[in-house]
């Protein structure tokens, strides 16, 4: 079921699912993943396709998360491709979650790390969240309706945050607490442009993407810490000429650049599913992270009744952090990476478009499981 040509394995519309179609999934799901123990979910998606609409018309998704270190979230995402008609695409996302283990090792890209001081729990504090976001895109090109677009993002969110500090953890036993330790409110309005030329948004086998951002934490947004941040985010997917597999090489390299007053949980990071898989959760923080990211991926069962699909991958992480008061400089843009590996599987049923993903990383400190939706990238 697997031997067939690269471009017939991406799946995509209008050939596996028809046009005027409501793909509905209710979905539990139970993993492992390193930082919250025991996972178990529940997630409810919801696909509306139409002929006319890339990639579709609608998607929802609600997710329930509960753990047996103490995680509990719920998040809600919806989005449109053509908003109350128009050519606006729009999506929003409301997110909540008590997060038991999350980590603090300091600032900068050479802070140490114990293991004994992290069996003793000495990197960890509780924090609450809570999240609310509405973003759009408006089309100022587009190549074909299916070829290459380039948008106008536009973005507003709030944000709170409620990091409960210990005396006898890293956060809260030095002289000075670093900024944010009282928590507070991030609100934030963005704007950026986004070149987006793959053929498939979920799981693309070829095309390629960019994208550039500001975000600004006005006062009169009553933020608690006014600041910017600057990020830029380009990917690349070929599918490589090998017989039966045709397997996608994905390339990915971002950055970004923190300006203000920074509470020490905005700062830009590196250590987990979506940067540097293999480190603890915000292993790095600095004022500027710059990494890549490259995985081999390929699809090794299909079933196309059912739209069902299992993959595995393999995975090269690279990056670091710039923390400018420690001497940092642009100089040392090539010098001191943290580096990880791994691999993972991934699946697909029903639609094409939801994809869920484990993954298993490696770097000098430990080992990483992490179980989410949709590739890294």
């Amino acid at each position: 079921m697997m031997n067939r040509p690269a471009a017939a394995q991406t799946m995509t519309l209008p050939e596996e699912i028809p046009g005027d179609t409501v793909v509905t999934a209710i979905l539990p799901a139970a993993a492992y993943a390193s930082d919250v123990g025991f996972l178990g979910s529940a997630i409810y998606t919801r696909f509306r396709y139409h002929p006319l609409a890339v990639p579709y018309e609608s998607m929802t998704e609600v997710r329930v998360q509960a753990s047996t270190k103490g995680l509990l979230d719920f998040r809600i995402r919806h989005d449109m491709t053509e908003t109350f008609g128009s050519s606006i695409r729009s999506f929003w996302m409301l997110h909540g979650e008590r997060y038991p283990n999350e980590n603090y090792f300091g600032i900068g890209n050479r802070t140490p790390f114990d293991d004994d001081k992290w069996d003793d729990q000495y990197y960890f504090y509780d924090v609450i969240r809570l999240k609310a976001e509405w973003s759009s895109r408006y089309n100022l090109y587009q190549r074909g309706r299916r070829g290459g677009r380039l948008d106008l993002k536009g973005t507003i969110s709030f944000s709170y945050q409620d990091p409960d500090i210990a005396d006898d953890n890293l956060l809260g036993s030095g002289n000075e607490r670093p900024r944010g330790s009282d928590g507070g409110w991030m609100n934030t309005i963005g704007t950026g442009l986004l070149w987006e030329n793959r053929n498939s948004e979920a799981a693309a086998t070829r095309g390629n993407r960019a994208e550039i951002s500001f975000d600004w934490a006005s006062p009169w947004l009553l933020s608690d810490y006014p600041m910017a941040t600057l990020s830029g985010d380009v990917r690349q997917y070929v599918t490589l000429p090998v017989p039966y597999f045709y397997p996608v090489l994905a390339l990915r390299m971002a950055g970004s650049r923190a300006f203000g007053s920074i509470p020490f949980w905005e700062f830009p990071h590196l250590g987990d599913e979506y940067t540097l898989r293999g480190y603890p959760q915000f292993r790095f923080r600095g004022d500027a992270a710059l990494f890549y990211n490259a995985e081999l991926r390929t699809w090794v069962y299909q079933y196309h009744p059912w739209a069902l699909r299992i993959g595995v991958h393999g995975f090269h992480d690279a990056g670091r952090v710039f923390h400018f008061d420690d001497g940092d400089a642009l100089d040392d843009i090539f010098n001191d990476y943290h580096r990880t590996f791994g691999f993972g599987v991934a699946g697909s049923v029903l639609t094409p478009d939801f994809i869920l993903r484990l993954d298993v990383g490696f770097s000098d400190e430990m080992y990483r499981i992490y179980a989410n939706i949709g590739y890294m990238f």
